[in-house]
């Protein structure tokens, strides 16, 4: 799963095995999609090797960030489908002057690019679906986002977006802080850097995170929903 067998030794696998890390995913509560920093200047507007992609934004990531947005248009339309809250979380360049960039290195797109902190039209939120600014790393440092999935009842955090070594990450570790169940969509989060992105997400899902494919997550929440509704 997700890519960390040829990264992460068996041996270190099996040191985590033997701790009890890695538990198992609870689909029975209230969801929700969470869409972090999905935008252009993550992504580039070419499907093409990081490298390429960086000659456009230098925090591009170019094919990944395609191949994630396709599996995030999967998720929005079955979460829309069956009339479940999308939340999109996004860096705040008009405030990074204010408050400092994401990372230590102030991150070199220019403010005056506009589009660069767009959201790709093919995902992009409908009318209602909430757009949550942050200034740092996690989707919850100083932002709404806990309050806004607390009144919606929502109880478990389905994760999107990029960089998975980066805000992925951050925000994950703060969601299950918070007490979500947190689960990764590991075919619509992506990093840079393959080796980073597969580290993490083994990291993840041993601590903080499930891990599960677009059309695995999908699947077991309508399972559960369905017998909900039996029921009832």
């Amino acid at each position: 799963m997700a890519g960390w067998e040829d990264v992460v030794p068996e041996s270190e696998r099996e040191i985590y095995r033997k701790a009890g890390f890695g538990t198992s995913t609870r689909w029975n509560g209230k969801p929700a999609l969470v869409i972090i920093d999905a935008l252009w200047s993550f992504i580039g507007h070419e499907p093409v090797d990081v490298l390429k992609a960086m000659d456009e934004y230098p925090t591009a990531c170019g094919k990944p960030g395609w191949d994630g947005l396709e599996k995030i248009a999967v998720a929005l339309d079955y979460f829309r489908g069956a009339d479940l809250p999308v939340v999109y979380v996004c860096a705040d360049g008009s405030l990074r002057d204010v408050y400092g960039a994401t990372t230590r290195m102030r991150s070199p797109v220019s403010l005056k690019d506009n589009e660069a902190f767009e959201i790709p039209g093919m995902i992009a939120p409908r009318e209602g679906e909430p757009i949550v600014k942050k200034t740092k790393a996690s989707g919850f440092f100083r932002t709404p986002l806990d309050i806004l999935l607390r009144k919606a009842s929502v109880d478990t955090v389905l994760m999107a977006g990029c960089t998975t070594s980066g805000c992925i990450r951050a925000s994950a570790v703060d969601s299950h802080s918070l007490g979500f169940e947190t689960i990764l969509l590991e075919d619509a989060v992506w990093d840079r850097s393959y080796f980073s992105h597969a580290v993490s997400m083994f990291e993840l899902s041993m601590k903080y995170a499930s891990v599960a494919s677009v059309d695995e997550a999908c699947a077991q929440i309508a399972k559960y929903r369905s017998g909900k509704r039996v029921s009832e």
